[in-house]
């Protein structure tokens, strides 16, 4: 006896190949059905696989079209996300998520250790209205991408 998911006999079944051996990537866990177009990118943030090589941090998002780092993080409170900014590098954006990890209080872990050290003299009220709260975490986001990116340039020597 063969049980249907659905209630619909003509619904065709796929079948996946798949490889007991190998460690589980993003892909595996999408199907035609429901697979979104930035599951693949988001560098092991949420549920995800995390094995993806074009994204190497959390939260962290490619834009082949505009060749750029994008990021953003959903309280775990709100139905609503903060939008942290686009970036140059992947470096940048994985600041600014920290900045938002940090400020929305998630249990998740930092992509640079010392990025509590860094915002902890910056404290953000979380009772202000929603709008408030985010423009500031944003802003603080993008304050922490251009002082990684002003400290790479101090730390590059001029050729």
């Amino acid at each position: 006896m063969r049980l249907h998911a659905s209630s619909s006999p003509d619904r065709s079944y796929k079948s996946r190949n798949i490889d007991l051996n190998k460690e589980p990537t993003a892909w595996d866990d999408n199907t035609d059905d429901h697979a979104s177009s930035t599951s693949c990118c988001t560098g092991g943030g949420g549920g995800g696989g995390g094995g993806d090589s074009t994204a190497p941090f959390r939260g962290v998002r490619h834009r082949p079209e505009l060749n750029k780092w994008v990021t953003e993080i959903r309280p775990t409170s709100q139905k609503r996300k903060i939008w942290l900014g686009t970036y140059e590098t992947p470096q940048e954006a994985a600041r600014a998520y920290d900045v938002g990890i940090y400020y929305t209080r998630k249990k998740i872990p930092y992509n640079f250790p010392d990025s509590p050290h860094h915002l902890q003299n910056q404290p953000i009220s979380p009772e202000l209205p929603w709008e408030t709260f985010a423009a500031l975490v944003k802003q603080r986001a993008t304050l922490a991408a251009k002082r990684h990116r002003v400290n790479l340039q101090e730390a590059t020597p001029a050729q």
